[in-house]
């Protein structure tokens, strides 16, 4: 739920999902006596949650960067007795390094990379929570604990949260109106090599469909053929919501969309039926001046996927690395390793 817009009706803050903040709890795992800090105070909720987690000796910090979102969980905490919970003032990738060392460092915004003066704010057991963006728009939360030199994943959920922002580790995103009627929209980082005055006018170009031999069923995820896009695309996968004639995205609420300069491709489905029942044919359109080249790579990708991986293999596991000790981390794909500005992940199939 929306609390807070900037200036051009972006949200800006908002409280998250039921089920996200429960997930996210206990990806935390608090317990009674943590010193707790969180990262996006918000209205003060989750860290009225948390206070409630490291009860009776325990103690969470909040943090924010607008008086007027500290003022108002204040209010909040007060009013629901959270006596041990303090909201601050300031940047959440920073920390509150004169209350170190924490057990646990909860982000309930999102990064595109770790925040590396909090890992040094965490006990030597402790762990970091934190929705970080992987390429495009695919972002999950994960749950890192020390291993070494290195961190290793002990929870990660698929999960969107609003960015950071006003700090040292802002990850904004460029939005770009499909121009014409409808809402249809597309998001764009600054990692992606995207020709963003191409893009308004993508859609008026004409559609390349590709349909692959991939069918999904009734209950079966799309978290991981996202994640394996985002990884061996060259830019990602990014989110383009909204609705418009002509546009046949794979979800009501929009679809997924791979990015090449001026050209773009969205994923789309068809039903049939077979001897198994009802399924839905994963196929991808292109538009732009390279639109089937890039339709077929990312049929390309999807095929490969379920070949190699698909829905009923075990779920990947994560390795992060940031300074020095990134170069510890190998991966047998290159493809898999993603390299930010301050850290190193490695996604490890199974």
């Amino acid at each position: 739920m929306p609390i807070k817009h900037d200036a051009g009706g972006e949200m800006i803050s908002c409280i998250s999902a039921p089920s996200i903040v429960a997930t996210q709890l206990e990806q935390v795992g608090a317990c009674p006596g943590h010193n707790v800090l969180e990262a996006g105070a918000a209205t003060g909720y989750n860290a009225a949650l948390l206070g409630h987690l490291v009860a009776p000796a325990g103690r969470v910090w909040t943090i924010d960067v607008d008086t007027d979102l500290v003022d108002t969980a204040r209010t909040h905490l007060q009013a629901a007795g959270a006596g041990n919970v303090s909201a601050v003032l300031g940047d959440g990738a920073a920390g509150l390094p004169e209350h170190a060392p924490f057990d646990r460092i909860q982000f309930t915004v999102g990064a595109g990379d770790i925040p590396t003066q909090v890992l040094d704010q965490l006990a030597p057991d402790g762990r970091l929570v934190i929705p970080m963006r992987i390429r495009g728009s695919i972002s999950r939360s994960f749950a890192f604990e020390r291993d070494g030199d290195t961190w290793k994943s002990v929870s990660c959920e698929m999960a969107t949260f609003v960015p950071l922002r006003k700090g040292i580790c802002d990850d904004l995103y460029t939005r770009v109106q499909i121009a014409g009627q409808g809402d249809v929209h597309l998001e764009t980082f600054s990692e992606q090599l995207v020709d963003r005055e191409a893009m308004p006018a993508i859609l008026d170009t004409p559609a390349r469909p590709v349909y692959t031999g991939v069918k999904f069923r009734q209950g079966d995820p799309w978290q991981w053929l996202y994640l394996w896009l985002a990884c061996v695309l060259p830019n990602g996968l990014s989110r383009m919501p909204g609705r418009r004639a002509g546009f046949t995205p794979h979800f009501a609420w929009g679809s997924m969309a791979a990015l090449d300069g001026d050209t773009l491709a969205y994923l789309t489905i068809r039903e049939g039926e077979d001897t198994e029942g009802r399924f839905w044919a994963i196929g991808v359109i292109g538009h732009g001046p390279r639109a089937a080249v890039l339709a077929e790579q990312v049929a390309t990708a999807i095929e490969e996927w379920e070949r190699d991986y698909g829905n009923h293999a075990p779920a990947p596991g994560f390795r992060m690395a940031t300074g020095d000790s990134r170069d510890q981390l190998k991966a047998a794909d290159p493809r898999f390793i993603i390299d930010k500005p301050a850290s190193r992940l490695v996604v490890d199939w199974p």
